[in-house]
């Protein structure tokens, strides 16, 4: 199957459109943070996964309006994290329920905590469930039941976090091998080329066919921040707001130019809402330093 889902905190880039965006530093690491309020909705898969690993950040406000407040993980009717706070005291928990993971004092409140989880099925008494909290491992296990694949519903990755009281960013959900370590950055951008139509607020307006944007990374930029040598393991384009502006333009296409070369990746087809937000995304594997001369960007179509 192979995919790869990078989400820095939108909830516009989920499959259910009842959540909503927070926008502040203070809650996420990349500056966004979302809330989804659907049970057994969240991220819809072409697929069911034959195993799954996930990785996010969480802010737990504690206030006390959100005293109901709850954040779930799940596929196939498998829990996989839970959230929530039992009378006074804040429980995560894992393996649909059954393993206490961090309890009262151990969960981090009012800052960000990461989350890391790697799950994969065996009804017998060999499914594999291992989880780290802040890179601290809280469970390893390869004798749990882990049964999802036969589920009517195990081509969603339910997302929940029932109010603002708990908000998540940071996102990444693949059926290969992540890194604990792995997160969502922002990537700098050094220069724009297009034709198409600059608005003056940051954002491109597309008015013909075959159009396209172009930006190049800040290299030393990053470098300085996190190094040459570190690895990019993964590439999101993020077009927000991305919504048709023009009479039978309906289509974004993910590109990337190298050496003279353009490949297209995803084709996604966008929609007449103003704050509509489409994303492309996939594996990588090349250090920071393997970025200079790549271009990222977008090609409008029909």
């Amino acid at each position: 199957m192979a995919f790869k889902y990078i989400n820095p905190g939108y909830a516009e880039l989920l499959s259910v459109k009842d959540g909503a965006t927070v926008i502040g530093e203070q809650y996420s690491k990349t500056g966004v943070s979302f809330w989804q309020p659907t049970y057994y909705k969240g991220l819809n898969l072409s697929e069911v996964p034959p195993e799954l690993y996930g990785r996010f950040d969480m802010y737990i406000k504690d206030t006390e309006q959100g005293g109901n407040a709850k954040l779930s993980f799940a596929i196939g009717g498998y829990k996989i994290i839970e959230a929530e706070k039992f009378w006074s005291t804040w429980k995560i928990r894992g393996s649909n329920n059954n393993e206490m993971l961090a309890v009262g004092d151990a969960v981090r409140v009012k800052e960000i905590c990461s989350v890391w989880f790697h799950i994969k099925p065996g009804e017998n008494g060999n499914g594999v469930f291992h989880a780290l909290i802040d890179e601290r491992e809280v469970c390893n296990m390869s004798n749990a039941y882990v049964g999802y694949l036969t589920n009517s519903d195990a081509k969603t990755i339910a997302i929940l976090t029932n109010n603002d009281d708990i908000l998540i960013s940071n996102l990444i959900l693949s059926d290969e091998e992540i890194s604990p370590r792995e997160q969502v950055i922002t990537l700098p951008v050094k220069e724009t080329q297009t034709n198409m139509t600059d608005c003056g607020d940051g954002s491109y307006e597309a008015t013909a066919a075959n159009q396209e944007i172009l930006q190049s990374v800040d290299v030393a930029a990053l470098s300085a921040k996190y190094g040459t040598d570190s690895r990019v393991t993964g590439i999101s384009l993020i077009g927000n707001p991305a919504y048709r502006t023009a009479e039978g333009l309906c289509a974004l296409t993910a590109i990337e130019k190298s050496g003279g070369n353009i490949t297209e990746y995803g084709r996604h087809i966008v929609e007449q809402n103003p704050t509509s937000v489409v994303m492309d995304a996939r594996s990588a594997s090349m250090t920071i330093a393997e970025l200079t001369g790549q271009q990222f960007g977008w090609r409008a179509g029909t």
